[in-house]
């Protein structure tokens, strides 16, 4: 099966079959047949034979056209919701059953069969647990609901008394982050100075592959002006230059696509570096575009574009494998791990708080994590034994030094004529 999500697409009916088609006639005594360009919001789910899978799919539009689920969240339930069908239609008492009218009626058993399977097959518990809650949603907030004056489609909900799966998740594993000599390596192969400032942003900032593209002109240039109107001094005395600086993040992992706003705090090095790729022709040929600063993206893709998530994903695969093609990283490195690797240097800054709770704190804040558990999924290798691990005699920097580092030895410059 496939999803189909789209939002807000332009869609100019003149050309479809409806328009062209035996169903003309119908058609142009449709109120949309005066204007036959719309706009389309939706998520569907379409079978190998493409065809509809109808209760999936009216399930899912209501989701993303009302925001009853952030737009992540539809696609993913739609994925899980594909992986259910496709398993229910290799059983014996759905084998005929071409759309997806096997939930009408599959039993609670059924569920749990399924959800059983899964987890001797390897998958992880949290991976069961989701498709379990986008089972719970599907049939207690649309199939066994009531709408108005429609009766619901199925009057038994298997998921009346809670979720299937009685499994557990929250078992909290030690988290993977980038070290710092792969953060180097991921660097030195990207082929241009604009894609070296976003990883390096990303790691310093914590930002997440989808808050990259919401990170503004105008963000850098306030969390730079703060420092340099708080710290003046007279006389002869130099203008101190603080470490850090306060970078107003357009945080994700908002409920129904709502925006979580934060403040992170970001190496002064990392943001003037970003500057400098602010101040070339290279950046303003494609910044000249938008009205504002506050509207200005910070980074711009190869075509002069926002990036994307997408965006975002293809720039870390495409370094992973050269780095990995030379033998200097040995795995492929995400975004995400990145943020992983942030947060340890974090934990592990001299500089960020006087102990490890402090620096906790520091982290919780900068990273929006909204659990004091997820933090404390970092301190799963304790501070005496992660400097035990460490060389011996090593004097363990600040997180602000090792961006100093980073980029002296990195930053690549942008000449008057390139075009990426």
């Amino acid at each position: 099966m496939k999803v189909v999500t789209v939002k807000a697409k332009p869609l100019d009916l003149s050309d479809s079959i409806l328009a062209q088609g035996e169903y003309r006639e119908q058609f142009l005594a449709q109120p949309e047949a005066q204007n036959p360009r719309v706009e389309v919001t939706g998520c569907v789910l379409i079978g190998s034979d493409e065809q509809l899978q109808p209760l999936s799919s009216d399930y899912l539009c209501r989701n993303l056209r009302k925001n009853l689920l952030a737009d992540e969240s539809t696609t993913s339930y739609a994925s899980r919701l594909s992986y259910l069908l496709d398993y229910l239609k290799t059983q014996v008492e759905f084998e005929g059953s071409d759309r997806d009218e096997a939930l009408l009626s599959v039993s609670v058993g059924r569920l749990e069969q399924y959800l059983a399977d899964l987890n001797k097959a390897g998958l992880a518990p949290k991976t069961v647990q989701g498709r379990d809650a986008a089972h719970h949603h599907f049939f207690h907030k649309y199939l066994c609901k009531r709408f108005d004056e429609r009766p619901p489609f199925r009057e038994d909900n298997p998921y009346a008394d809670g979720f299937i799966w009685s499994g557990k998740a929250n078992a909290l594993g030690i988290v993977q982050p980038c070290s710092m000599d792969e953060l180097e390596q991921l660097i030195l192969h990207a082929e241009w100075e604009r894609e070296r400032c976003v990883i390096q942003a990303i790691y310093d900032t914590g930002v997440r592959k989808s808050e990259v593209p919401r990170i503004t002109l105008q963000a850098v240039r306030d969390a730079l002006n703060f420092q340099r109107l708080l710290f003046i001094t007279t006389g002869d005395v130099p203008p101190l230059k603080a470490p850090y600086c306060p970078l107003h993040i357009q945080g994700s992992k908002g409920k129904k696509n709502q925006i979580n706003p934060r403040i992170t705090l970001v190496s002064r090095t990392t943001l003037e570096r970003i500057e400098e790729y602010h101040k070339t022709p290279l950046y303003r040929r494609f910044a000249k575009e938008y009205p504002t600063p506050e509207e200005t993206p910070a980074f711009f893709n190869a075509l002069g574009e926002p990036y994307t998530k997408k965006n975002v994903e293809k720039l870390f695969e495409r370094v992973s494998k050269r780095a990995m093609k030379k033998g200097t990283i040995r795995r492929q490195i995400s975004p995400h791990k990145l943020r992983h690797g942030g947060a340890y240097a974090i934990l592990h800054s001299p500089d960020l708080g006087k102990d490890y709770l402090d620096r906790m704190g520091t982290l919780m804040k900068s990273w929006g994590h909204k659990n004091p558990e997820t933090s404390e999924g970092y301190t799963l290798i304790p501070m005496d034994i992660y400097q035990m691990l460490a060389e011996p005699n090593s004097v363990m920097r600040t997180k602000a030094s090792e961006m100093e580092l980073l980029r002296n030895r990195t930053t690549k410059r942008i000449r008057l004529g390139d075009k990426k």
